[in-house]
């Protein structure tokens, strides 16, 4: 059984979440503070981040795009990127988006945090926000890509405007109106609600974790 190194709140373990349970694969989720001292995290992982995914046989697999890649290539029965190559640019390309832009985001949220936040870095991930948004807004509207299950590029994008959601409703985030999408983008809006529903989003729900940005920030 794989074990997937995780944080209460994290998109990036998140969606390695949903690809799990939507390959059927079982797997044990354990959940770590990566910033403390002794950490899974530090242990398995050289670059100190997470999600890691951990085989029986001890391997760590992390970054949680490679992640996904390894379970498309070694178990490809539940195939998570449609077979066509013009449609798997495009699940591909909202997969870029969605992991981008949750950076994005992390990055306006730290500088929020800094004793002197500098309104030009601020406003610069502002703008990456709202253009990345609308290059996904375009993207779902005008997707043909059909299949019983969620592409990653689906699921990439979901996990991250729904952990926005989520940190700003535990008050773990101040209520930024650049993370306010749900009301802006209304074809990203229906997607997400309809993935919400299914038992891979169910079941990987994302949990409180306090986050130290005065550490992080050091």
């Amino acid at each position: 059984m794989y074990k997937l190194v995780n944080a209460g709140p994290s998109p990036y373990g998140r969606k390695v979440a949903v690809a799990l349970h939507e390959k059927g694969l079982p797997f044990e989720t354990i959940y770590d503070l990566p910033w403390a001292e002794a950490t899974e995290t530090r242990r398995h992982s050289p670059l100190e981040q997470l999600p890691i995914l951990l085989r029986d046989n001890g391997e760590a697999i992390y970054d949680s795009s490679f992640i996904l890649d390894w379970l498309e290539w070694f178990h490809p029965e539940t195939a998570l990127l449609p077979g066509p190559l013009e449609d798997r640019v495009q699940a591909r390309r909202l997969q870029v988006l969605g992991e981008r832009l949750m950076e994005v985001a992390q990055a306006m949220i730290f500088e929020h945090h800094r004793p002197a936040p500098a309104q030009a870095v601020i406003e610069r991930q502002e703008r990456k926000l709202n253009s990345g948004l609308a290059a996904a807004e375009e993207l779902v509207a005008n997707s043909v890509i059909e299949g019983d299950r969620p592409h990653l590029g689906e699921i990439a994008l979901a996990t991250t405007v729904l952990a926005w959601e989520f940190v700003i409703e535990q008050g773990m985030i101040p209520k930024l109106p650049a993370l306010v999408w749900s009301s802006r983008f209304s074809n990203i809006a229906k997607l997400v609600r309809r993935l919400e529903c299914r038992e891979s989003f169910e079941r990987s729900r994302p949990k409180p974790m306090t986050v130290d940005f005065d550490t992080e920030l050091k």
